[in-house]
């Protein structure tokens, strides 16, 4: 199958890339690992961000030959829902996402990636990465389909619309082991090495969830243990003495360029833990040529898959709509981020801790909105953080009514 060829280098991505590159190697050297580390140890060192982890597994092995070998240079399924199902490039590093509903849309999603890419560009300090939008493909392109259609599992090689962006790596398999290890649930203890091999469960990434504790309480017997999308909530986070408080900044300083730069609700986005190669030179193509392109006009050529740097990254933008700058998008924007899973800190918790990182969090929100709009334009934000503080206040009421309803009935006789 013949490959477009390669276009005019995007200088600054290149250089964004080259920098992060410099910076992982510097990282490596900080890395010390003894075999006699505990699970807990081992997490709480390689899940720092930024931290550059050799990959020994299979799978990073074959990535690193496919370029190499254009018959292995397949569309692997990486993952699955309602609305789309993705597949990764195998050795290109790009990742494709192909439309499954009508009531989901990849083309939205690419738009909001390409609007997110651009306002991200103008804070070159924001730690966060975002999988860079590389090309749109419709389900009408009869030519594209006719050669690549082979490359799909046959089940999904029907036409449908398709949005190609770049791959995050999953965590390297030091970390998915450990994982295992330390949060596998006790009945299914005896199967942890299984576990460690099914192929899905290659497929990890970490969600963070900074809004969110585990009921240990209530912990039942499970059927089954997957890595694929790991909910690392808080507590486990404080467990292993990881950084909550840069993950916390992280994420308030991007939802404020979201809202204010942007201008969007950001409903549904995802805050993951993944990784992505060291050592990359990357030719990115001009905005012109995504316009124009039918395939991937751009090449990833010199990736090191098997040594990885953490990052936090945000993507998942199908559901994201424009805000108006007023109350009536300020309760958009409130209703967006209680419809989300539980990555944002919430106000109103119980727990001092939880109570804590929410100040933190929406300290940080209102400074870094600031910085975006202005010392005589801080209204907006101010409101967009009271309005949280009454729905949490609502919500704690809701919540603690409905446990004294519990409590009455089955004290009742």
């Amino acid at each position: 199958m013949s490959r477009p060829p390669v276009n005019k280098a995007d200088d600054s991505f290149r250089s964004s890339l080259l920098e992060d590159a410099s910076t992982a190697n510097k990282l490596l050297n900080q890395l010390s690992i003894s075999s006699t580390d505990s699970p807990k140890e081992m997490l709480s060192r390689l899940l720092s961000v930024k931290l550059v982890i050799s990959s020994t597994s299979s799978d990073a092995q074959r990535q690193q030959k496919a370029p190499d070998n254009p018959g292995v240079q397949t569309f692997r399924q990486i993952g699955a829902g309602t609305c789309a199902t993705v597949f990764e490039h195998m050795g290109t590093g790009y990742v494709l996402k192909k439309q499954n509903s009508e009531t989901f849309s990849v083309l939205q999603d690419y738009r909001m990636h390409a609007l997110i890419r651009d306002s991200f560009a103008k804070y070159p300090l924001l730690d966060i990465k975002l999988p860079k939008p590389m090309n749109f493909i419709s389900k009408t392109q009869t030519d594209w389909w006719q050669v690549n259609k082979e490359l799909f599992p046959a089940k999904y090689a029907t036409p449908g619309n398709i949005m190609v962006s770049e791959h995050i790596l999953p965590l390297p398999k030091a970390i998915r082991d450990a994982l295992v290890e330390q949060y596998v649930p006790l009945n299914l203890a005896k199967d942890k090495e299984h576990i460690k091999g099914l192929p899905a469960n290659k497929d990890c990434l970490a969600r963070v969830y900074l809004g969110k504790r585990r009921r240990l309480d209530r912990q039942r017997p499970y059927p089954f243990f997957s890595l694929r999308n790991f909910n690392l909530h808080v507590d486990q986070m404080e467990e292993l003495g990881l950084d909550v408080s840069a993950f916390t900044n992280i994420m308030a300083d991007t939802l404020a360029v979201l809202h204010w730069e942007a201008k969007i609700d950001a409903e549904d986005v995802e805050f993951v833990l993944g990784g992505r190669p060291v050592a990359v030179y990357n030719e990115a193509p001009s905005f012109h040529e995504l316009q124009n392109s039918n395939w991937e006009t751009g090449t990833i050529n010199k990736r090191n898959l098997e040594r990885r740097s953490v990052h936090m990254w945000v993507l998942d933008f199908n559901r994201c709509q424009p805000i108006s700058m007023d109350e009536k998008g300020l309760k958009q924007a409130v209703r967006a981020l209680y419809m989300n899973d539980p990555y944002y800190p919430r106000p109103g918790s119980d727990n001092p801790k939880d109570q804590a990182v929410w100040e933190q969090f929406s300290t940080r929100y209102l400074a870094a909105s600031k910085r975006i709009l202005g010392d005589g334009e801080t209204k907006l934000p101010s409101m967009f953080v009271e309005m949280l503080l009454l729905e949490g206040e609502r919500r704690a009421m809701e919540k603690e009514e409905a446990r004294k309803r519990a409590s009455e009935a089955y004290c009742d006789p």
